[in-house]
């Protein structure tokens, strides 16, 4: 089979491209041949892993080329009529591609996997500035709130009327988690509100055999005020005196790492907090493995929360915020535990009971393995999605058997005429 993923990101900006470029690695894997096509955005910043590229900015035209990007679709129409892909799975495609590379696509097989609240949101989080969660539709709400400019409010409402018009070609809607399949079927138009959910998946690892000597606690993430790292900071500085050997490692960038290295400093923690930057996938996945519990003290509703997953793989205890995707991953009491966002007394804790317990933590973390081995193994995640992209041929093919035989010789003329140009 012949597969395009199409994302709006190559390099390795976050979790969705993690998963998406594992996915690829997984497909081919099973004897598939897949290409990624991405916008050239970020790429002066990161490697750009995609396979092929259209235009991207993270520049000040942003919001407009997001809107209407004609250049990638333009590029994507190319690599189709190069590729013929027998399915397209869209990912990501709001924040740089915009809707119109749906165009490009013609009749060719396509499914959507919801990675986040974008397609609902034009800011992705459904967070007010304010911290509480939205309840509103998208619309003239986001303007009011203050959720957006009007410069930028104007562009996005064109994007999201095109992105209406055009998203329900996509022959399947596939959510990341049910907490995305439940706020798309709320928040969204028709195509969107029957979204099956396939969970992602991690590559399969053996447990560790024991625990480091002294008690670690790792977060991973973009240090932005929505991940909560904060809370994290000042749960783990009021455990800190009676847990003389711990640290807390923070793993990320963002703007909000001088505010959290000031913070760790005027607790008193500051020798023991490691703010290491942004890490390789692979040395990330080293230090998680290094810890005695992974955080994941959100306050927005993650859509899934890759590293959750991952540490568990590697049979790291989670200690995560009840929201979200999260819930669906952490076993409370079992795996780790779950704790209200923005709660720093109930998540100090938690940290406290495993970093007072060695064989707790150890076992939380054994059974994480286990959970993570049955839910989010990447070859189990390939296969799932090879399902779906079975239906969505499938549902193709059905689709022209059933036009009159009149319409079915016009587009076989029209595909002929194309391939001979």
């Amino acid at each position: 089979m012949r597969i395009l993923l199409v994302n709006d990101y190559g390099t390795l900006a976050g979790g969705a491209e993690v998963i998406l470029f594992n996915l690829r690695d997984a497909l081919r894997a099973r004897g598939h041949e897949v290409r990624v096509f991405a916008s050239t955005a970020l790429a002066g910043i990161d490697l750009n892993h995609a396979d092929d590229l259209g235009h991207g900015t993270a520049g000040r035209w942003r919001t407009v080329v997001q809107s209407a990007n004609p250049a990638a679709a333009w590029a994507l129409r190319k690599v189709v009529a190069r590729f013929a892909p027998d399915v397209v799975h869209v990912n990501l495609y709001l924040t740089q591609l915009s809707p119109l590379i749906l165009l490009a696509l013609g009749d060719v097989p396509t499914i959507y996997y919801a990675m986040w609240n974008r397609a609902i949101c034009p800011v992705g989080s459904r967070r007010l500035p304010d911290g509480r969660i939205c309840s509103a539709q998208p619309g003239i709400a986001c303007l009011r709130t203050g959720c957006l400019p009007i410069h930028d409010w104007l562009p996005i409402r064109a994007q999201l009327a095109a992105d209406r018009a055009l998203a329900p070609r996509f022959l399947r809607v596939v959510a990341i988690s049910h907490a995305v399949a439940s706020q798309l079927a709320a928040f969204g138009p028709p195509h969107l509100r029957a979204a099956t959910v396939v969970h992602p998946g991690t590559a399969f690892v053996e447990p560790r055999l024991a625990l480091p000597p002294s008690p670690r606690a790792v977060v991973a993430g973009r240090l932005v005020p929505e991940k909560g790292i904060d809370i994290l900071v000042r749960a783990f500085a009021r455990l800190a005196p009676s847990h003389v050997s711990s640290s807390l490692v923070v793993i990320g960038d963002g703007p909000e790492r001088a505010n959290l290295t000031r913070l760790a400093h005027d607790l008193g923690i500051g020798e023991r907090v490691t703010f290491t930057g942004k890490l390789a996938p692979d040395a990330t996945l080293a230090t998680v493995r290094s810890a005695w519990v992974v955080c994941v003290p959100s306050l927005w509703e993650e859509p899934f929360g890759m590293i959750a997953a991952e540490a568990q793989m590697h049979a790291v205890a989670v200690v995560a915020s009840r929201c979200g995707g999260l819930a669906e991953i952490v076993a409370d009491g079992e795996t780790g535990y779950l704790v209200p966002p923005g709660d720093a007394d109930s998540l100090a804790s938690r940290l406290a009971l495993l970093f007072s317990d060695r064989g707790h933590a150890h076992a939380l973390g054994i059974q994480g393995h286990s959970r993570a081995a049955a839910m989010f193994d990447l070859d189990g995640f390939a296969s799932r999605m090879d399902e779906v992209y079975g239906s969505a041929i499938a549902r193709r093919a059905q689709e022209f058997a059933e036009k009159p035989a009149h319409v079915s010789a016009l587009h076989r003329h029209e595909q002929l005429s194309g391939s001979k140009k």
